[in-house]
C-alpha cells in the first residue's frame, strides 16, 4: 500500500490531490488528522491530508502503509519552473524538520521511475519546466521508505493545473520499481543536472545525494546510513569531482573505506 501525503497548507499539493481524486480516488469512512482518506483500489494507494507542513509530519508514521509519497510545492529564490524528486533526511543539523544526522529510507528505483515519467509528461504536454533531482534535505523523520515529488518553484507554478496534473499522472503511472543500478551521489549542486542526466539516460539511479554544501557533515557513519537507507543494493558511489571543492580529499578517503566502486559523473554516458 502506498500512502500519498498532502498538506492542506500547501497549494501545489492540494492541486495535485485534486487531480488525483478526479482520476478515481474514492472517499472512505477513514479519517486522518480529522480529514477524509481517499482510496484507489486498483493502484493500492491511499491519499491522506495533514494539517501541518510536510517537513514536520513525523506523525504520519502511524499510517499503515509500505511507502510514503509526499506530493508538495517546492520553493526557491530563483522561481524557476521545476518538477523535482528527492529523498529526505539531514546530513547534519536538522534545520527544517527531521532529526540531526539521520536519513530516511528511500528507493533509487522509484525515484528514477518518477524522473523518467516527469520527463515524458514534460515533453508530451509541452511544459516549460526543468525536471531534476534534488539532494537529500529536510524532514520529516519517518520509519518507512519515502519520496518527495514536487512542483516549483513559486506561486505561479503552484497554481499551474497542467503541471500539477503531470505530477498526478506520474504518481499514478510511475509508482513502480524499475530495473537500475542504485548509486549514492556526492558533490555538486542541490539541483544536480549531472545526476539527473545519468538517471534519465543510463542504467544508474540515485538514492541519497549529498550536495557540496553538506559535505562538511559527511563522515563514514553517514555514508553507512545512506547505504542502509537505500532499499536497493548500492552498486556505486558517483562523485561530481569538481563539485567536491575543498572537501575532495576528505570525501575520497571516506568513500575508499567501502568496497563500492567510485565513479566520476562526467565519465558515465
Amino acid at each position: 500500500m502506498y500512502g500519498i501525503i498532502v498538506s492542506k497548507l500547501d497549494p501545489a499539493g492540494m492541486l495535485i490531490a485534486k487531480h488525483l481524486i478526479e482520476s478515481g480516488f474514492e472517499q472512505t469512512n477513514e479519517l486522518f488528522d480529522g480529514n477524509s482518506v481517499y482510496y484507489l483500489k486498483e493502484k493500492e494507494m491511499k491519499l491522506y491530508f495533514i494539517n501541518k507542513d510536510q517537513v514536520f509530519a513525523n506523525h504520519v508514521n502511524s499510517i499503515a502503509c509500505d511507502f510514503f509519497i509526499f506530493a508538495s510545492k517546492h520553493a526557491s529564490a530563483s522561481k524557476k519552473p521545476t518538477l523535482t524528486v528527492h529523498p529526505i533526511g539531514n546530513w547534519g543539523k536538522a534545520e527544517l524538520g527531521g532529526r540531526d544526522n539521520e536519513l530516511v529510507e528511500t528507493s533509487a528505483s522509484l525515484m528514477k521511475s518518477y524522473l523518467l515519467e516527469l520527463q515524458k509528461q514534460k515533453e508530451e504536454n509541452k511544459l516549460n519546466y526543468e525536471v531534476s533531482y534534488e539532494a537529500t534535505h529536510h524532514g520529516p523523520y519517518l520509519e518507512k521508505p519515502t519520496v518527495f515529488i514536487e512542483l516549483g518553484s513559486s506561486i505561479e507554478q503552484w497554481k499551474d493545473s497542467k503541471a500539477a496534473s503531470a505530477i498526478a499522472e506520474t504518481i499514478l503511472d510511475a509508482t513502480k520499481l524499475v530495473d537500475c543500478k542504485a548509486a549514492l551521489g556526492f558533490g555538486g549542486l542541490h539541483y544536480n543536472p549531472h545526476f539527473t542526466r545519468i538517471a534519465l539516460h543510463t542504467d544508474y539511479a540515485f538514492s541519497h545525494m549529498c550536495a557540496k554544501y553538506a559535505l562538511e557533515c559527511l563522515n563514514k557513519q553517514m555514508v553507512k546510513k545512506a547505504i542502509e537507507k537505500t532499499i536497493e543494493n548500492v552498486q556505486a558511489f558517483i562523485i561530481e569531482k569538481k563539485g567536491l571543492a575543498s572537501f575532495r580529499q576528505k570525501v575520497l578517503e571516506i568513500l575508499e573505506e567501502f568496497d563500492i566502486p567510485i565513479l566520476k559523473a562526467k565519465d558515465i554516458r
